[in-house]
């Protein structure tokens, strides 16, 4: 105890003590910061050795996938796992070997190297992706210099549109022409109706009133009683008259044989009786005047019945036609109203283009048709009606007829008639000419339409075709693999697989094409599809990309075929040798039409590129219209004619451009600029962009060309691994801060043990 107590407070060895009590600290921080610091370095190695897996595992992308700008490893033929863990492995300080010191020895744990592959190149959104990286520097210029110089530059997309306008603009005025003049040749029939009926009936009612006059005139101011009474009364004087005679015949038939002595008697009876006689026959004249008058009374009273009568029905008759004449007027006014309105608009500035300035000039010759011409067409046809009416109302008013009467029922009805007369004769040249007119433009048009359907016929006689060996198409069982087989219905193409594993439907039908069929719709539906390249031009980045690429990457029909300035064969320098894909000059058009054969892709695309090349046409020949078409004032008319001469014209056009040369644009627009077929297939791709329908068929394609399932692709790799390292001092207080602040270090005391991952895509 004592010398403890001397010991503890000696003060020999003091300065040791203190710096064994600043050293041993210091030397514990320096032991601790030591495997901290090994323990940081651990970390990033582990790190950086895991990304160098991923990014060696992605370095065995497919070769063949690449020759199409795309990059991705082929699952099912890459040892993934073994690769990465290899390298994980090779990247970490353990690989130095045993024999060598390292600052910091960490080893891969066995088991737990593993990769993930996912987004395959069988997703729309991957491919989508991949196809916008390959084509974001060259796309751009190839749209700027191919497509918006050659169109939208230089005017030629505008005069397009301009001519799909106007083809618009003539088709709605044309109907409603068409419309117009239908019902107003139907009002006119009904109109024609009612003047035939007034003219049947008006000389039947001129006799019946004159005799009715004339009845009228002999009755005079008789009544029919006073008649019956005066006819009663002569009668009766008659039969007395009658009476007394046969007396004085008697008396003298008795004196006669009284002898001589009666002579002087009978002399007196004689004289009596003759006057008597005399008397007799005044009477009987009265009674035969009165008689008559009776008869006349008779005949009036069944005359006038009769014209009542007849009178009913036809005002009844008139009525009806009137009435059907007004439905069919309304008809007619509600179209000329119509027509109207829009050549107002059109007049107005609603329509009209400086490129088809000199076409829309025929709206303006447009037969027009004012509403006061029509009013008074309608107060005619009513006039007239009302008059009879007022005729048929005098017949049945009971009054007497007298000559008064007589004036104003002849009048009213020849006053019906005149009033008919009177329109038609000022109606009916004008109706003629316009029915003439009609007929001359109607002939014109079949005319027209003649020379476009012979053009027509040709264009779908030589549509054009694929090579056929001994009648059967080489191109059949490929067709099978993209489209599948319509003989095996239960098995899908690859086109149809990669739609439903991206949960897309298939619109084959919803490319629009342009019928060769029909003249009208031909040059129509050519105006409608060109004019969408105008406001297209203006819309797409991305559609057009991808459409890009597909021409560039894959094959067309002229391909092999086109010249350069100097006239030498133009080689295709695409690493994906599209030359030589097994769909040999048709994978473009495939990819556009989605027909299950080359015959139908090519037909399509010719018939549709004619269509582009007779709008063209259209659109230039309606910069001078036919001088004929114009003075004939129809609008569809000028139309036909544009469609007659682009449609020659577009078929010389389709026969350079499948034999590989380019043609102008626009021979009047812009001759400098020219376009080969595969411009045009450009054009088609942004006219029908399907994104989901283009990008499944390119995949289908990439399937059949590189043999690649690119359902067993990966391009976006997401590696873990664990590793471990020994601390070297005070592992229990670094494990502690690391538990703490770190990073866990794994249930092994002895050890710690670190957990990376690494996500990495092309």
């Amino acid at each position: 105890m004592f010398r403890f107590k001397r010991w503890w407070r000696s003060e020999k060895g003091g300065v040791s003590m203190y710096l064994m009590m600043i050293l041993l600290p210091l030397l514990l921080f320096l032991g601790l910061l030591i495997d901290v610091l090994r323990w940081k370095t651990a970390d990033q190695e582990a790190e950086l050795a895991v990304k160098a897996g991923v990014r060696s595992v992605m370095s065995a992308y497919s070769k063949n996938l690449q020759a199409y700008g795309l990059y991705a490893i082929e699952t099912g033929t890459v040892d993934a796992n073994g690769e990465f863990a290899k390298t994980v492995s090779d990247n970490l300080s353990d690989s130095a070997g045993a024999d060598r010191f390292v600052w910091m020895r960490q080893e891969l744990v066995p088991g737990t190297a593993k990769v993930t592959p996912i987004y395959p190149l069988s997703n729309h959104q991957t491919m989508r992706q991949q196809i916008l990286e390959e084509m974001k520097y060259r796309a751009p210029l190839n749209f700027a210099l191919e497509i918006v110089d050659k169109f939208q530059k230089n005017g030629v997309a505008a005069a397009m549109g301009d001519a799909s306008r106007f083809g618009e603009r003539a088709s709605k005025v044309e109907a409603l022409i068409g419309e117009r003049d239908k019902k107003m040749n139907e009002a006119w029939q009904e109109f024609a109706a009612i003047k035939q009926k007034s003219a049947d009936i008006t000389p039947f009612y001129q006799t019946q009133l004159r005799d009715l006059n004339e009845l009228s005139a002999r009755i005079g101011v008789h009544t029919l009683e006073d008649t019956r009474l005066a006819l009663q009364q002569a009668k009766a004087q008659a039969t007395a008259l009658q009476n007394q005679i046969r007396s004085i015949d008697g008396s003298i038939n008795s004196l006669a044989q009284a002898g001589a002595g009666a002579v002087q008697a009978i002399a007196q009876l004689a004289q009596s009786r003759a006057e008597l006689a005399s008397q007799y026959q005044i009477a009987m004249q009265t009674v035969t005047q009165y008689e008559e008058l009776i008869a006349n009374f008779v005949r009036y009273g069944e005359l006038l019945l009769v014209l009542q009568g007849k009178t009913a029905l036809d005002q009844d008759e008139l009525h009806t036609k009137l009435i059907r004449f007004q439905q069919a007027f309304k008809q007619t006014v509600l179209a000329n109203d119509a027509l109207n309105a829009e050549m107002e608009q059109i007049k107005n500035g609603g329509g009209g283009s400086s490129t088809t300035a000199k076409a829309d000039d025929v709206f303006a010759r447009v037969q027009v048709i004012g509403k006061q011409e029509l009013d008074q067409w309608e107060a005619d046809a009513g006039g007239a009606v009302a008059q009879f009416s007022g005729f048929h109302a005098q017949m049945n008013d009971g009054i007497w007829f007298t000559q008064q009467k007589y004036a104003n029922t002849i009048a009213a009805v020849e006053g019906s008639k005149q009033t008919l007369d009177t329109a038609w004769t000022r109606m009916s040249p004008e109706m003629n000419r316009r029915s003439q007119s009609q007929k001359n433009i109607q002939d014109a048009k079949r005319e027209q339409r003649a020379k476009t359907q012979a053009v027509l016929d040709q264009v779908r006689r030589g549509i054009g075709a694929c090579s056929l060996v001994s009648g059967v198409d080489p191109y059949e069982s490929l067709y099978h693999s993209l489209q599948g087989n319509p003989a095996t219905p239960g098995v899908k193409g690859y086109f149809q697989t990669f739609m439903e594993m991206n949960r897309q439907q298939d619109n084959l039908a919803s490319v629009p094409t342009a019928p060769l069929d029909n003249p009208d719709q031909a040059g129509l539906s050519a105006l409608k599809l060109a004019s969408g390249l105008e406001n297209v031009l203006s819309t797409v980045r991305d559609e057009y990309y991808i459409d890009d690429y597909a021409v560039s990457k894959f094959s067309y029909r002229t391909l092999g075929m086109e010249k350069d300035s100097y006239g030498r064969i133009r080689t295709s320098k695409e690493l994906s040798m599209p030359e030589q894909h097994p769909l040999a000059n048709q994978e473009v058009e495939y990819m556009i039409y989605g027909a299950a054969s080359c015959a139908g892709n090519y037909s399509l695309a010719y018939a549709e590129m004619f269509a582009f090349r007779l709008a063209i046409g259209v659109a230039e020949a309606l910069l001078a219209p036919d001088a004929n078409s114009l003075a004939a004032g129809s609008p569809l008319l000028v139309l036909l004619a544009a469609v007659a001469e682009g449609a020659v014209q577009a078929q010389q056009d389709m026969a350079l451009l499948i034999q590989g040369d380019s043609v102008p644009v626009s021979k009047k627009l812009s001759s400098a600029i020219a376009l080969s077929y595969k411009d045009y297939l450009r054009i088609f791709l942004l006219l029908h962009s399907k994104e989901a329908a283009l990008l499944s068929r390119i995949q289908a394609l990439v399937y059949v060309n590189t043999g690649v399932d690119l359902t067993q692709t990966a391009t976006y790799l997401s590696g873990s691994a664990s590793t471990a390292f020994s601390f070297w001092f005070m592992r229990g207080v670094t494990r502690l801060l690391g538990n703490n602040g770190f990073a866990a270090c794994g249930a092994d005391k002895a050890r710690c043990s670190l957990s990376k991952t690494a996500d990495l895509r092309y």
